[in-house]
Formats: C-alpha cells, structure tokens, sequence
C-alpha cells in the first residue's frame, strides 16, 4: 500500500499535466500581426549587411530614454509616458479594425511588444 498510493498520485498529476499542455487556444483569441510589426525570424543575408532586428514600440521607448540621459526618476516617468502612447495607438488601430474582447486585448499586447 506504501508504493501503491504515490504510484496513484503520481498517474493523477501526470494526467491533469497532460491535459492543461494538451489545450489549444481559442481561435477568437489569436489575432492578427499590426501593421508596424517588424519581421522577427532570420533572414538570410549577406555577411556584409547587419542582421534584421525585431524592434518593439517598448524597444524605442527605452532607446528614445537613454539616448536622453535623464536620471532615474526623470526616466522612469518618461518611459511610462512613451509606453502609454504607444498603448493608445495600438487601442486606436484595434478600434479601427473593430476587434472585441480578448482579441483586442491580445492584439494590444502584441502591438506594444512588436
């Protein structure tokens, strides 16, 4: 009985893991790329050209900050105010492409972070 009951949680756990890697997501969830997305796979190229970046809009954000040389604070509130515009833009192209829901919401997220 000793080995028996850890032998059975531990086909219970394996299961219930299973099942919560074997979901998929919902197809209303998946949205489409916006349109300022950069391409973020390799590209083959020569060796002399410099190798295409995925550059996000929080990427530039905190390029444009540095490139200020601000201190921390100063930084830190600049750096809020970019990524908030940056949201409001995405927001506006999610509005514009009338998505609802969770695929505004993913679509938002993945605006900002491309």
């Amino acid at each position: 009985m000793r080995i028996v009951t850890p032998a059975i949680y531990a086909a219970l756990l394996g299961g219930a893991i299973y099942l919560a890697i074997a979901q998929n997501p919902l197809p209303n969830a998946i949205a489409s790329q916006p349109e300022g997305a950069k391409i973020a796979y390799a590209v083959p190229t020569d060796s002399k050209s410099p190798p295409v970046m995925r550059v996000g809009k929080r990427e530039t954000c905190r390029q444009a900050v540095t490139a200020k040389h601000l201190s921390r604070h100063q930084a830190r509130d600049h750096m809020q105010l970019c990524v908030a515009q940056a949201r409001v833009e995405c927001l506006r192209q999610a509005i514009d492409q009338k998505l609802r829901g969770s695929a505004r919401r993913v679509y938002v997220k993945s605006c900002v972070a491309a």
